[in-house]
C-alpha cells in the first residue's frame, strides 16, 4: 500500500498535468493489486483511479493525506487515508482501506477508522522499523505533550496487528531541532527502514537519519544540503 510527502512529493513534482477534457488532476502514485499496477490521481481533495477517459472515485470523503502500503504483507497494497478536517487545516480520521479490482475499477473497502482530530494530524506514512512482522504507521501530529507544553509537530508511531493500531512510540521530538518533514526507507541496506527527518533550527536545515532501537530512535547520521553524500531522492525536502 503506498502523503503525500516523500514518495508522493517526488511523483507530484514531475507529474502534474491536465487530462483531456477533465478538471485539473495530479498523478498521485501507483497501487499494486493482484500483481498488476494501477495509477492513482488526486482531484478536488479526492482520490481517484482512471478507467479509459473516466475517473472513478475511491473514497467519497475528502482527503488530507494518504499513503499506499502493503500493511498485511499479502502482495496487495492498502490505502491509508487521513480525511480532511472541516477547517481544511489538518487531518481528522485515519482510515485504512483494503482494495480490490472489479470491472476495470479499483474499489476501496474501509477496514479500520480512528479519530485523530485532537492531535491535528498533518501526515500519514507507513514503514517497517524493526522486522517484527507488523507494519508500522506514522501519524504526524501538531500538539503539546505531557512534559512539553509548546505546540509543534510531533512524531507518533503505531503498529498494525491486522485489526487495530497499537501505540509503539509517541515521541515529543527526535532532537531539539524542529521536525519539518519525514520519510522512511532502507537507506543503509539494513533490511528494514530508518527515518529520514528534515529538521530546522532558525534558518538552518538538515536531515537526520534515525534508527528505531526498541524504546526510541538513535541518530545514525546527520547531513546538510551541501554535503556531497546528501541523497538525491531527498532533495525535494529542502525545496519546500
Amino acid at each position: 500500500m503506498k502523503k503525500l510527502l516523500i514518495p508522493l512529493m517526488v511523483i507530484m513534482a514531475g507529474a502534474v498535468f491536465i487530462l483531456l477534457g477533465q478538471p485539473e488532476s495530479y498523478a498521485a502514485g501507483k497501487i499494486s493489486i493482484e500483481q498488476k499496477t494501477y495509477d492513482l490521481y488526486v482531484k478536488g481533495n479526492h482520490l481517484y483511479t482512471k478507467n479509459g477517459r473516466e475517473y472513478a472515485i475511491i473514497l467519497d470523503e475528502e482527503i488530507f493525506d494518504f499513503k499506499i502500503y502493503d500493511i498485511d504483507y499479502d502482495g496487495d497494497e492498502e490505502i491509508l487515508i487521513l480525511t480532511r478536517h472541516e477547517t481544511g487545516e489538518c487531518g481528522k480520521d485515519l482510515i485504512i482501506c483494503d482494495t480490490e479490482k472489479a470491472g476495470g475499477t479499483i474499489f476501496a473497502k474501509e477496514i479500520y477508522r480512528q479519530d485523530f482530530s485532537a492531535g491535528r494530524p498533518w501526515k500519514v506514512d507507513a514503514c517497517n522499523l524493526d522486522n517484527d512482522g507488523r507494519a508500522d504507521i506514522f501519524i504526524g501530529v501538531y500538539k503539546d505533550t505531557v512534559f512539553y507544553k509548546d505546540v509543534k509537530k510531533r512524531p507518533f508511531f503505531y503498529s498494525w496487528d491486522g485489526d487495530r493500531l497499537h501505540k509503539k512510540w509517541l515521541g515529543s521530538f527526535f532532537t531539539d531541532w524542529d521536525l519539518v518533514d519525514i520519510t522512511f526507507g532502507d537507506y543503509y541496506n539494513l533490511g528494514y527502514d530508518v527515518a529520514a527527518v528534515l529538521e530546522r533550527n532558525q534558518d538552518d536545515k538538515r536531515i537526520g537519519f534515525y534508527q528505531f532501537i526498541g524504546f526510541g530512535f538513535e541518530n545514525m547520521k546527520t547531513i546538510d544540503s551541501g554535503d556531497p553524500s546528501f541523497p538525491s531522492q531527498l532533495k525535494l525536502l529542502f525545496e519546500k
